[in-house]
């Protein structure tokens, strides 16, 4: 399960749920937020997002309609694809960390990835990596581990290059 401090410098984030944070700023259906480096003040467990040195948002983990949002990103804003997603129809990516998928597929380092179609199952949060002869990978946004292959694929590949949509 991802958390908003993942999507640090990730692009623009729309609001799809209205919500005010913890200054009292309204953020409204449509609006985007974007931020490209996090803080946290840990004696107040407070989260402070920035863009360019100027606070965009801050929000607290001790108040719960806050920690709602930092836990539950997705149910506030269309979050971007996982960055994993950004490489597909790529070249195949050698393994470097082993982990293993829902259906229990072991991937050791060495082993090389490729796949040409990467689906989302929004209900599920489930997402599938497909290749030519069918289904390469699948991960489980709600499995920790599933979540860190998804959205820091530097951990666990040699990525050749920054597919970073613009």
């Amino acid at each position: 399960m991802s958390r908003l401090t993942d999507y640090e410098g990730c692009g623009p984030l729309r609001v799809i749920r209205e919500f005010t944070d913890f200054d009292g700023q309204s953020l409204r259906p449509g609006q985007l937020l974007e931020f490209d480096f996090y803080s946290r003040v840990p004696l107040e467990a407070g989260f402070t997002f920035s863009r360019n040195g100027e606070s965009v948002l801050r929000l607290s983990a001790e108040v719960p309609a806050d920690a709602q949002i930092l836990d539950h990103p997705e149910n506030y804003f269309q979050l971007p694809l996982p960055r994993l997603a950004w490489y597909t129809n790529g070249p195949a990516l050698a393994v470097t960390h082993p982990f293993t998928d829902r259906h229990g597929r072991a991937f050791l380092p060495g082993d090389q990835l490729n796949w040409a179609v990467h689906e989302r199952d929004q209900t599920q949060l489930l997402h599938s990596f497909l290749g030519h002869a069918g289904e390469v990978l699948q991960l489980d946004e709600q499995n920790e581990q599933h979540a860190a292959v998804l959205l820091y694929p530097e951990r666990f590949f040699d990525l050749p290059f920054d597919a970073r949509p613009l």
